[in-house]
């Protein structure tokens, strides 16, 4: 079974998979938004999502990462960049890669940082449409092009907010 799911929060993305794997489909590859199912035991994955430590979409020290999860009993399912997909069986107990709200904090400073990263990017590109539309004003092209990036933008910075909202939760409960 293929699904198509993009969003910006990786705990909303976790929890839809868990869902699925609850209902007895298996994960077993992502790309662009694009995940495909497998048939599965109901609840037999617990699934989590992590962000790797690095630069742009450049991972730092990968390979020992995958080496430490398989010797904890988690399987690195898929990479996507940074992004890490990660199951462990429910058999073996609960799984959650971040288990204190410092190592959580972490996360979502790093998610936060990738989002502004590319943020800036696409806004910087956003440039070209602008100055299209202030030359041709009436072109639907034009218009439509910087309604996209407009729409692009509002979702990295909502992104943007999400994780910073979730960053104070977690200090206001480390406190």
């Amino acid at each position: 079974m293929i699904r198509w799911k993009f969003t910006f929060d990786t705990d909303e993305e976790q929890d839809w998979l868990n869902d699925y794997a609850q209902r007895g489909w298996a994960m077993s590859s992502f790309f662009a938004g694009i995940v495909t199912f497998v048939p599965s035991q109901p609840g037999e994955y617990i699934y989590q999502i992590d962000l790797l430590p690095g630069k742009g979409i450049f991972a730092r020290n990968y390979e020992d990462y995958v080496i430490f999860m398989n010797e904890m009993g988690v399987e690195v399912l898929q990479r996507w960049g940074r992004w890490v997909y990660l199951r462990k069986r429910a058999e073996d107990g609960p799984f959650e890669a971040y288990t204190d709200a410092a190592s959580k904090i972490e996360l979502y400073q790093r998610i936060r940082k990738m989002f502004i990263w590319a943020l800036c990017i696409v806004f910087l590109c956003s440039f070209s449409a602008w100055n299209l539309l202030f030359q041709f004003p009436e072109d639907m092209f034009s218009r439509g092009l910087v309604g996209g990036y407009v729409v692009i933008l509002a979702v990295m910075l909502r992104a943007v907010w999400q994780c910073s909202w979730k960053i104070k939760e977690l200090e206001r409960q480390n406190r």
